[in-house]
């Protein structure tokens, strides 16, 4: 009987173990993100890192050029900063933080910066990078680059030994460390003496994880993994901290039709799709053999006023638009109701967010009309530009023609190609009103100074009281000061209309379930590097 009772209980003993076992599997499954929504690189605990493989990336345009000097194009930066680094990078939330410098000390004064580098960093041709490369590479950033008024404070480079280098700055300056991080336009560190004499770099070579292989244009570029390659120390972040490549090889393969890239993926002929569309979010959700990431993004879209010619030249054309625009329907049409209306290009979630910025034009169709009879248009057609490699961009301009005709404007749209859109529309200015997006920066100065100062921007517009303030920006480095400076430009860009913030677009990617790792980044950029494939 006794013995009865003992196996009884341990018989019961049993089912109540197994049953918290299988209590507790269930409550952390359920607390779990479902893999189909994924957030950042939740996928990736189902296996341990494995090296070895190709990894097949689908983008939604094709590079313009191998030289990040140069170029201002998304799509040239987001294969070629897996080959390129910079001095200082951002992390996660666009904060500065250090990449082939390990640290820097600034003077007292404010107008010396030394920066100390990491020893022992490769270039992909064997040679250690040091501080005679650091100098050469900035210098022929400030020759050559489209940006190279965010680096009008810098007076001189001095190298100071291998791995110390200091810049010395003619004024103090706020904005002089965001501009070296600056994704955009990016001041990657290269092998001194490439692409002498503002020659244009056709085989870059940098200290990144992975190397150039070939680019055959409009088929594929392809990267090696790096095996020299020297990592910083630190928790993965932004395009900083610890980077390990795992894959042998990725091969990015420009796929302009949105339904093609998705096919593509769901045959297994490519891994990771970047750019996937509003519409197709919710479907693929549903889909168990797919991935699927949705971050809200640090994207925005713009629309550009041509000011190099009729009829936007007259400010009272540009406000006539500006009224007439109704930014949720632009939102619900070319997001799908999963991005933001945006009244400025700074972001609502950045320390640089104000009341001034939150105020926008408001839609009024009759004033809109009174601003349109006042400036004596009379009806000639008046064309929207716009890029074919981008599903939002054309969605957005085929809601702002249908708002724009009931003002009484004739519009017409041109979509391009993309390299024909960045080439012979946006860096000439030659457009009537052009709509894009554009990627985010660490400082406001960087998209501010880019677009309405008179020595950078594209579209014509100048102003001494706009180029004075951006100025003051550039010098300021009290915080609290920055920010009503940058307040007074928005309330000025307002008045102007150089351009319009439309909305911020989300961030969509999906890959296939065996390449783990991957994590989704708000700020546009797929980082290929502790990424690996399972199978």
């Amino acid at each position: 009987m006794k013995k009865t009772r003992f196996y009884n209980m341990l018989i019961l003993l049993v089912i109540l173990v197994f049953s918290l076992a299988a209590c507790s599997q269930n409550n952390q499954q359920s607390s779990k993100p479902q893999k189909n929504e994924a957030s950042q690189g939740e996928d990736s605990i189902d296996s341990e890192p494995k090296s070895g493989g190709t990894l097949t990336v689908a983008t939604g345009a094709d590079l313009t050029k191998l030289d990040l000097h140069t170029s201002t194009v998304l799509s040239d930066r987001i294969p070629l900063l897996h080959v390129q680094e910079m001095l200082v990078t951002i992390d996660e939330n666009m904060k500065i933080i250090p990449m082939l410098a390990q640290d820097w000390e600034i003077s007292e004064d404010q107008t010396t910066f030394t920066f100390h580098l990491r020893e022992g960093v490769k270039f992909h041709n064997g040679n250690e990078m040091k501080a005679e490369d650091v100098k050469y590479s900035i210098e022929r950033f400030i020759e050559y680059a489209p940006r190279n008024a965010e680096f009008s404070m810098v007076d001189s480079i001095e190298v100071i030994d291998d791995y110390t280098v200091a810049f010395q700055l003619n004024s103090p300056s706020g904005v002089f460390l965001g501009s070296l991080a600056n994704p955009y336009n990016p001041a990657v560190i290269i092998p001194k003496d490439e692409g002498a004499n503002g020659e244009e770099i056709k085989n870059p070579i940098g200290t990144g994880p992975f190397k150039f292989d070939k680019w055959e244009q409009g088929k594929q570029l392809v990267l090696k993994k790096f095996d020299d390659y020297k990592s910083i120390e630190g928790e993965p972040t932004g395009f900083g901290g610890e980077k390990i490549a795992y894959v042998d090889e990725i091969v990015f393969k420009p796929i302009s039709e949105a339904s093609v890239r998705l096919t593509s993926l769901e045959t297994g002929e490519v891994d990771v799709v970047l750019d996937v569309l509003p519409n197709d979010y919710d479907r693929l959700k549903q889909k168990q053999n797919l991935v699927v990431a949705m971050k809200p993004s640090l994207n925005w879209g713009m629309l550009q006023y041509g000011m190099n010619k009729p009829p936007f030249d007259n400010p009272d054309m540009r406000k006539a638009v500006a009224y007439a625009l109704n930014k949720q329907e632009i939102v619900d049409v070319a997001t799908r109701k999963l991005g933001e209306p945006a009244p400025s290009a700074v972001f609502p979630e950045t320390e640089w967010f104000s009341d001034v910025h939150a105020n926008d034009y408001q839609q009024d169709i009759e004033k809109a009309k009174e601003l349109v009879k006042k400036a004596g248009y009379d009806g000639e057609p008046i064309v929207i530009s716009t890029s074919t490699a981008y599903d939002h961009h054309e969605k957005t301009a085929l809601v702002m023609q249908s708002q724009l005709k009931k003002i009484g404007l004739n519009v017409e749209i041109e979509a391009l190609e993309w390299a024909s859109f960045i080439s012979d529309r946006w860096v000439t200015g030659d457009y009537h009103l052009l709509n894009g997006h554009i990627t985010p920066r660490p400082d406001p100065n960087q998209i501010y100074y880019a677009y309405l100062h008179s020595s950078t921007s594209y579209n014509g517009y100048k102003s001494e009281k706009m180029d004075s303030l951006l100025e003051q920006g550039i010098k300021e480095v009290d915080m609290s000061k920055r920010k009503e400076i940058y307040n007074d430009v928005q309330s000025l860009l307002q008045e102007d209309l150089s351009f319009s913030s439309l909305y911020y677009y989300p961030v969509i990617e999906a890959h296939s379930p065996k390449i783990k790792g991957y994590e989704t980044w708000s700020a546009g950029y797929p980082r290929l590097w502790n990424v690996w494939i399972s199978e």
